[in-house]
């Protein structure tokens, strides 16, 4: 069961973790706060309806949530997660039309709300916050981009290899190694590359036994970046 949350019980400072509003001083949070809806979710509750009337932004304050859709035979695709400091609902929120995809949390997760006419009014009055917005929609929009380049062009195999690139851009190291962590399941993998579960399950256990990956408890260690780059670029050269 979803657990409302008045807003008199939130501090300024949740609202503070979002990254879109790093410009925002610790009076206008505070403000902004009280203007929103809050929501205490557990894992696997559902945030958002696919197809559903509503125009509301969402930001997550605590806590991990994943975009996702499903065919017309039921298999479950994966747009993206989003975590602490993310925004999500842009979409309907600027044009009013019914929500692209089911958003759920992953974890137990606190999700503030705020009417798009609302929001709209504060952009008025907070310009500043727009660029931010902005940038984040265009790094989600070249995700897109990538994805569909990669299902017109790449095998299973190789979607494989490229969603693990992406996964690890965040933690890079000097060495040419990477952490994922956590590790998306065997499923998740399949469903955020349209593949079988049964398919990354043994393009894993290639990539361990030829020396690319290591799985230590909850997390992927890639221990040669460059290589599996490598095995993304020579199909593309083809």
């Amino acid at each position: 069961m979803v657990a409302r949350v008045k807003a008199s019980t939130i501090s300024y400072q949740a609202l503070g973790g979002i990254g879109i509003f790093t410009s925002l001083s610790n009076d206008e949070l505070a403000s902004l706060t009280q203007q929103c809806n809050w929501c205490r979710y557990d894992a696997g509750q559902e945030i958002i309806a696919q197809r559903e009337e509503s125009s509301d932004l969402f930001f997550v304050c605590q806590g991990r949530v994943r975009a996702k859709t499903y065919s017309t035979s039921g298999k479950e695709v994966t747009f993206g997660d989003l975590d602490q400091g993310e925004v999500f609902g842009e979409l309907s929120a600027m044009d009013g039309k019914p929500r692209s995809a089911f958003v759920v949390a992953l974890e137990e997760s606190l999700i503030a709300s705020i009417d798009s006419k609302t929001f709209r009014q504060f952009l008025d009055t907070h310009p500043d916050v727009l660029w931010p917005m902005l940038e984040n929609f265009a790094y989600r929009f070249r995700i897109m981009v990538e994805k569909i380049f990669e299902f017109s062009t790449l095998g299973a195999r190789n979607r494989i290899h490229a969603e693990l690139l992406r996964l690890s851009r965040d933690a890079v190291m000097e060495d040419g190694t990477a952490t994922i962590s956590p590790a998306p399941t065997h499923a998740e993998l399949a469903s955020r590359t349209s593949t079988t579960r049964e398919s990354v399950t043994r393009e894993i256990n290639l990539l361990k036994k030829a020396g690319l990956l290591d799985i230590d408890r909850d997390r992927y260690l890639i221990k040669d970046l460059d290589s599996l780059r490598q095995l993304v670029d020579e199909v593309l050269d083809l």
